[in-house]
C-alpha cells in the first residue's frame, strides 16, 4: 500500500524551499569574489545599522574577517551541494518513491538531535518550531513506512 500522497507531497515541498535557500545561499557565497570577508562583514553590519564597536557585530566582523576566500568557496559549494541533495529528496518524495522517504526520515532524524542541543542552551521559537516539524515528519514517514510493509 504505498503512502498517501498529499502528505508526502508536502514534506517534498518543504524540502524544495530547504534546497532553494540553500542555493541561494550558496550562490551567494560564490559570488562574494570581490569582496574580503572582513569588508564585507563591515558592509553588512552597516547596512543593518548595527552598531560596529558594540560586542556582537563586532565578535561577527573578527569571526567572518578570519575566514580565508578558500574556506567561502568550500561553504558556498557545500551549500549547492546540500541543495542538490534536498531538491534529488524533493523530486523522490513528490513521485511517492520509497527510498525517498527513507532518506528524508533519515536525514530528518540527524537534525533531532542538535536541535535538542540547542534547546538546552536557550529556548528559541525557531529551535522548537524546527524540532517539531523535524520530528512530526519523521514519525510521519516512519509510519508511511512502517504501514507499507504490512
Amino acid at each position: 500500500m504505498p503512502a498517501p500522497r498529499h502528505g508526502v507531497r508536502w514534506i517534498a515541498g518543504l524540502e524544495a524551499i530547504k534546497g532553494v535557500l540553500a542555493m541561494m545561499t550558496g550562490l551567494w557565497l560564490l559570488s562574494l569574489f570581490q569582496y574580503t570577508p572582513r569588508t564585507l562583514a563591515k558592509q553588512l553590519v552597516e547596512r543593518l545599522h548595527l552598531n560596529p564597536s558594540s560586542h556582537y557585530p563586532d565578535l561577527f566582523v573578527a569571526n567572518i574577517g578570519s575566514l580565508s576566500d578558500r574556506s567561502i568557496t568550500l561553504l558556498g559549494l557545500a551549500a549547492l551541494l546540500y541543495a542538490g541533495l534536498r531538491f534529488i529528496e524533493g523530486m523522490g518524495l513528490w513521485q511517492n518513491r520509497a527510498w525517498a522517504r527513507w532518506f528524508a526520515a533519515i536525514t530528518g532524524g540527524v537534525y533531532i538531535p542538535f536541535e535538542l542541543y540547542e534547546l538546552t542552551q536557550g529556548n528559541s521559537v525557531f529551535v522548537v518550531g524546527a524540532l517539531a516539524i523535524n520530528v512530526a515528519v519523521v514519525v510521519y514517514l516512519a509510519r508511511t513506512l512502517k504501514h507499507e510493509r504490512i
